[in-house]
């Protein structure tokens, strides 16, 4: 698979990330004593060199999506880089050949109970349940980066998504 101009930037700028956080971390010992400010200082560089990691996550998420989907409609290449991360509708909203729609939800949360997502997991989760079943598509996906995620979607929560397909795409 071969990425977009669009994910091609994008992707680039999660390298400079990790390598100015590399060459951060190689170049800044942590603090050794309980100096407060020292570590707030160090913390916050680090903080400033991450910018926006859950995007960052969340967009190589994408691109997992992407390749499934890819691979299993035999799809010609769509950019998904085109919807900002975060901006809102959903994640992934394709046509193909002109008539058929694919349309999905990513998440990379880990639920933050041992069975069962956090209260505010839960929410943010019911919102993309109800964007994906309000959606009119021929194929709907929520698709999920952990395998307990994908355990507790399964148990808990299919119900809410009646015609939607929970695919794992890594197992973290």
């Amino acid at each position: 698979m071969t990425l977009t101009p669009n994910e091609q930037v994008y992707f680039q700028r999660i390298r400079q990330h990790v390598t100015m956080l590399y060459d951060y971390l190689s170049g800044h010992a942590a603090p050794i004593d309980d100096d407060t400010e020292a570590w707030f200082e160090f913390i916050a560089a680090i903080r400033n060199i991450q910018g926006n990691i859950s995007n960052d996550q969340s967009f190589l998420a994408t691109i997992l999506a992407k390749r499934y989907l890819m691979k299993r409609f035999n799809l010609v290449d769509f950019d998904t880089a085109e919807k900002a991360q975060g901006a809102p509708g959903l994640d992934i909203d394709v046509i193909v050949d002109g008539t058929i729609r694919i349309v999905g939800e990513i998440k990379t949360t880990v639920p933050y109970g041992k069975n069962d997502l956090g209260s505010a997991q839960r929410r943010e989760f019911k919102k993309d349940f109800m964007k994906l079943n309000a959606a009119t598509a021929h194929y709907k996906f929520f698709f999920v980066t952990s395998s307990r995620t994908f355990e507790v979607v399964k148990q808990r929560y299919a119900g809410e998504i009646p015609n939607v397909e929970l695919i794992l795409l890594i197992d973290l």
